[in-house]
């Protein structure tokens, strides 16, 4: 019904639009008589009682947007606190209406310039202290406890190596530590001491701990971050000295339990839920109607089971797990990794998503989706120059769609290169439709190791590796629109190459600065105005290396890839006259080199808008002499950190479009004078016109933010 209405009016500011709805759940638990929810990179939902979810998170003072853990008070219901990747802890004492971080009491305490934390525990005999697990910037895990609510803080228990903590849990006295690849710790001093605890355990990964009528289960399973893999369910021996497995579940990937019922979700390979009364015999539901995919989280509340089933965002079932509805009205927390936007109508675009089958379609502006190729994989996805109706898709298959009001028709084509590969660029020869490039990588993930680049004349179905670049991830390549005999491509690792016979043969356009090249843009009104945009990170640079200065930025080309110039020199000259203890990673300001897309304006190549993994969008109006975050408060209030992963804009660079990591799509228009400013509601604005500018290098973005003025906290 919403993908027939007609789009909303344009107004000036990133507006978050209305889908896709879903997300990836972390953590959901039952809480005060309702439901709470933490997505990956979304923050953290309240289910209201018109079954809507709501934000309660983000824009209410919390200082990150990735919370692994939600741990309630029992006593005091209006007392939550969360764990966080790099702000080390949040809480509210008002039910969710304001949340104050406790980064600064805790790395105060315990010296140090950052914690990392994925869990914590309340003392059931004193639920004002607090343990929680986790590890500081240079990886050394440690326990840290507060004996008042998170005021003050101490350093109770250092570990001999480096551990990545799931869940920190009591029982029967004794706390236990489940880690991602090192088993079970068990602690009977209230944390002066550990032992490794893996009697009984098949293999190392473990995840999550509940008690169920007086009995200890462990969850033995991948689970890191985002993602969840299948294992295996024990319990706790009677002598409490080993684990055994729970017979008749493969593959579990999630538990949860009430009082009555202990319920267990299982991947084999569709994802089913089971119930037992008694912790041992679990029977098999029918759960009809879930999405492909893994279940992390299970709450049962209000005689309805409701489920986190990967990307999809929540599912609830009110006939004790047969059949499951989506439910995710209001939920808008989809990682959004790829746009594209109708050069004839600015309202149409195709959105692909990091976790989820398929990809999105809308034509009011992302006020309503259709969601299609539901059984594909779609990690990159192309239309046809001439028609924006057909559609190439990439993944671990080759495909062409025709997208119409009844759905997608999608035939598939040959896939080129090893069985294995995914394609993770396509780019159609705007003068024939038929010759296709693709890039080829070897996973799923953004790293640099692949199978350079492959040529098709016939629409898909042969093809042919072209020659001149190695065995490389290709993310980016594109036609010279006027002659499509010059084709531009980057392999993240390699560098930047060129072809002037259409794509059959590259040469190199060397520089170690262009080695980890991401992204490439061509200047609509200048082909011979290229610009190269590196991402070290995707790149597996070390830390040191990221920092060092030496590596990536932006490099603008207006000779067609003869030379280059650095336009990001002014704000990432991190060098090493810089101070020892500088710290890149919560320094950054932009100012690390993983960047993810740019636009160029088609009326002036001096104008660029780039998203940053890490940092929102920032804009330069004048070829990166200054640079600026653009309209960063409407997006991400409070400071928080948010990858903006890809963009897009309308043919005239008045509208764009931006996708997120956790927290959608948004939209946004430029100001009166063409351009995207801080608030994006007047004049452009500059740095020594903003409240807090823009550091231009590492040592003010140190001093700025040891200064306390500016609440970055990521």
């Amino acid at each position: 019904m919403a993908f027939n209405l007609p789009p909303d009016q344009d107004s000036v500011g990133w507006t978050q639009t209305l889908g896709p709805v879903g997300g990836t759940v972390i953590r959901m638990i039952p809480h005060a008589g309702t439901i709470w929810a933490s997505l990956y990179s979304g923050g953290i939902y309240e289910l209201q009682l018109d079954n809507s979810w709501k934000q309660i998170a983000i824009g209410r003072g919390i200082p990150e947007n990735r919370a692994f853990d939600i741990v309630t008070n029992p006593a005091d219901v209006n007392t939550a606190y969360v764990p966080e990747m790099i702000a080390g802890l949040a809480r509210t004492t008002n039910k969710g209406n304001s949340w104050q971080g406790l980064r600064d009491p805790i790395t105060r305490d315990i010296k140090a310039d950052i914690f990392h934390s994925h869990t914590l525990v309340l003392d059931p005999e004193n639920p004002k202290i607090l343990y929680v697990p986790g590890f500081t910037n240079d990886e050394n895990s440690i326990l840290i406890v507060s004996k008042d609510g998170g005021e003050h803080w101490e350093k109770r228990f250092v570990f001999d190596k480096y551990y990545d903590f799931n869940h920190i849990y009591f029982y029967n006295s004794k706390i236990y530590l489940a880690t991602h690849n090192d088993g079970v710790l068990v602690s009977s001093d209230k944390g002066k001491s550990w032992t490794p605890f893996n009697d009984g355990l098949e293999n190392l990964k473990t995840a999550r701990f509940v008690n169920f009528k007086n009995n200890l289960y462990l969850l033995g399973t991948e689970l890191q971050f985002n993602a969840r893999m299948g294992g295996e369910l024990y319990k706790l021996a009677p002598n409490e000295l080993s684990w055994e497995k729970v017979d008749g579940l493969e593959q579990v990937t999630g538990i949860g339990t009430d009082e009555n019922y202990f319920y267990a979700a299982t991947w084999n390979p569709d994802p089913k839920i089971w119930i037992s009364s008694d912790g041992n015999l679990f029977r098999e539901t029918a759960s009809e109607n879930l999405p492909p995919a893994w279940i992390g989280e299970i709450v049962s509340f209000d005689s309805k089971i409701y489920v986190g089933v990967g990307g999809n965002g929540v599912y609830v079932s009110s006939d004790n797990g047969n059949t499951f509805e989506e439910f995710n009205q209001g939920l808008i927390s989809v990682a959004t990794r790829e746009v594209y936007v109708n050069p004839k109508d600015e309202n149409e675009i195709y959105v692909v998503t990091w976790d989820r089958q398929g990809f999105y379609w809308s034509k009011n502006g992302g006020k309503g989706y259709k969601h299609l190729a539901t059984d594909f994989s779609v990690i990159t996805l192309q239309p046809d120059p001439h028609d924006f109706s057909k559609v190439y898709l990439g993944g671990d298959l080759f495909s062409v769609g025709i997208v119409d009001e009844q759905g997608i028709k999608i035939l598939e084509k040959t896939k080129p290169g090893n069985k294995d590969s995914i394609i993770k660029s396509i780019t159609i020869d705007p003068a024939d439709s038929n010759h296709i490039l693709v890039g080829i990588g070897t996973e799923t993930a953004e790293t640099p190791s692949g199978e350079g680049l492959w040529e098709s004349y016939d629409d898909g179905e042969t093809w042919t590796r072209v020659q001149g670049i190695g065995n490389f991830a290709v993310y980016s390549i594109i036609f010279n629109p006027i002659d499509s005999k010059t084709v531009y491509a980057s392999a993240l690792g390699e560098g930047v190459f060129k072809s002037n016979d259409g794509g059959k043969h590259f040469n190199s356009l060397g520089g170690e600065k262009l080695k980890y090249t991401y992204r490439l843009a061509m200047s609509p009104s200048d082909p011979e105005i290229i610009v190269a945009s590196s991402n070290i990170f995707f790149g597996q640079l070390s830390l040191e290396e990221q920092i060092s200065g030496k590596y990536g930025g932006i490099f603008q080309s207006r000779n067609g890839g003869e030379t280059w110039t650095e336009l990001t020199a002014g704000i990432r000259n991190y060098g090493e006259d810089q101070p020892e203890e500088f710290i890149g990673w919560l320094y950054n300001f932009g100012h690390m080199p993983n960047y993810e897309m740019v636009l160029i304006d088609p009326k002036d190549a001096n104008h660029l808008i780039v998203g940053h993994h890490a940092e929102n969008v920032v804009e330069t109006l004048d070829g990166g002499a200054s640079w600026k975050k653009a309209g960063a408060n409407e997006m991400v209030p409070d400071g928080i950190h948010n990858y903006a992963y890809c963009l897009g804009s309308s043919s005239d660079f008045k509208k764009f479009y931006a996708c997120t990591c956790g927290r959608g799509m948004f939209s946004g228009v430029t100001n009166q004078n063409g351009y995207i400013s801080t608030s994006l509601t007047g004049d452009t604005i500059y740095a020594d016109e903003e409240e807090h500018p823009q550091p231009r290098n590492a040592q003010e973005a140190r001093e700025l933010i040891l200064s306390g003025e500016y609440n970055h906290q990521h």
